[in-house]
């Protein structure tokens, strides 16, 4: 996906000779992730690191402009979108992050979202969903790499609720404990 400064709103792929250039964006929210135990698989920023620059990974970042508030007396209006110049500022100010890999599956080639980042780890209050702002450019990059499926797998459980909303049918759920 290119970026679009006439856009509020932007998927952006790096390529993997940019990843060093961003790596401090990514390994922030990576590093949230992990502090937060939000890394079921068990991937670390260096393995993830890894990936990217060889490339059986890509980032997608999620870029929002930010909304300024005029306040009038008790309301605060919402003004437009004070949109990026670059695709560099866009970037650098995102609201999240997506690390995703192509498949070969039983079903036929899926587009995995392996990790999604957002909301908590930047400094954007209440950002919304990747998948609630940008669903029609993840079907359509999904399909831009040849894929007939998307999926992602997560250890939040609030994802039971919310991921039948954009057609996810829930394929299995793993349980796992260390041997002592």
């Amino acid at each position: 996906m290119q970026f679009d400064n006439t856009r509020a709103n932007n998927l952006i792929l790096i390529t993997k000779d940019e990843v060093p250039t961003f790596w401090h964006v990514i390994k922030a929210g990576l590093d949230y992730m992990v502090k937060e135990g939000r890394n079921p698989d068990g991937w670390m920023p260096a393995t993830v690191f890894k990936d990217l620059y060889e490339g059986r990974a890509t980032c997608v970042f999620t870029s929002i402009a930010r909304s300024a508030t005029k306040k009038r007396g008790k309301k605060a209006e919402a003004e437009a979108p004070t949109l990026y110049e670059t695709r560099e500022q866009a970037i650098e100010d995102s609201c999240g992050f997506g690390i995703v890999t192509v498949r070969e599956t039983a079903r036929g080639k899926t587009f995995h979202i392996w990790i999604a980042v957002s909301n908590e780890t930047t400094n954007k209050k209440q950002a919304p969903s990747i998948l609630t702002t940008f669903h029609k450019e993840v079907w359509e990059l999904a399909k831009a790499c040849g894929c007939t499926h998307i999926a992602f797998g997560t250890n939040q459980d609030w994802w039971d609720d919310l991921a039948p909303r954009f057609g996810f049918t829930k394929q299995e759920v793993i349980w796992t404990t260390e041997i002592k």
